[in-house]
């Protein structure tokens, strides 16, 4: 073995991954993928003083940006990606366990950018992952489990404008922070949106493009506008079968 592929293959140990395609790569491509490794660490590095926590090795891609990130609270092997922002200000703070990725562009916005109406946080368990492109709102407390899957252009929306008052504007009426909470082992499919007050059992997927408006049951694969349950993963049957 090569001394650049043995470098290759440790990198991927450290990082939790089992590099079974590694015979695949020629040299340039594991060059590529070391350096990258590298220049992503150095902006971590520049990062970690400036944390509330961090518990080891953090991983940044350029353009990113976090905000107030004395609120940021973070475990080992934090992967946030090109162009990503979190703007950790609120009450409760932004934590992301080991192994969390934050993909490309996501956006994690508990609070206004200037300190206005003040938002509850996230929290993200270990090995989960958000996609690209997604936005997490986080003014109302959300929790995302442990090992969860989520496609690109997810939204979390945990809080709803109160609207009541015809002979008020909407704007003036303020919010309900209902909160949304992903149990453990879920997958959260592209483009699909989690309203306000929602509970995604664990184990459950939602499917690309859904709309969901209520608790889904764990184990259970949902799907639709609003989204429904479509079967139950443990017996392979539709959702009216499972509920007689």
């Amino acid at each position: 073995m090569s001394l650049l592929r043995s470098l290759f293959v440790r990198a991927m140990h450290r990082a939790g991954k089992e590099p079974s395609g590694a015979s695949l790569l020629t040299d340039r491509d594991m060059a590529r993928v070391l350096w990258r490794g590298l220049t992503y660490r150095l902006r971590g590095l520049y990062h970690q003083p400036w944390l509330g926590a961090c518990r080891g090795a953090l991983f940044v891609g350029p353009g990113t940006s976090l905000h107030h990130s004395g609120h940021l609270y973070l475990g080992r092997q934090v992967k946030i990606e090109d162009g990503a922002e979190i703007h950790a200000l609120s009450s409760d703070g932004v934590h992301l366990g080991d192994g969390v990725t934050i993909g490309r562009m996501a956006s994690v916005r508990p609070s206004g950018y200037y300190g206005t109406d003040l938002g509850h946080g996230l929290r993200v368990g270990a090995g989960s992952a958000v996609g690209a492109f997604s936005w997490i709102g986080a003014s109302g407390p959300v929790v995302i489990g442990e090992q969860v899957l989520m496609g690109p252009r997810v939204v979390i929306l945990p809080e709803n404008h109160i609207f009541e008052d015809v002979n008020r504007p909407i704007q003036e009426q303020g919010v309900e922070r209902l909160g949304v909470t992903i149990e453990d082992d879920c997958w959260i499919g592209a483009d699909a949106k989690i309203l306000a007050g929602v509970w995604i059992g664990k184990g459950s997927i939602v499917a690309a493009g859904a709309v969901v408006t209520r608790d889904v049951p764990a184990g259970h694969i949902v799907g639709g506008v609003p989204a429904r349950i479509l079967r139950d993963r443990g017996r392979g049957v539709s959702g009216q079968e499972a509920a007689a």
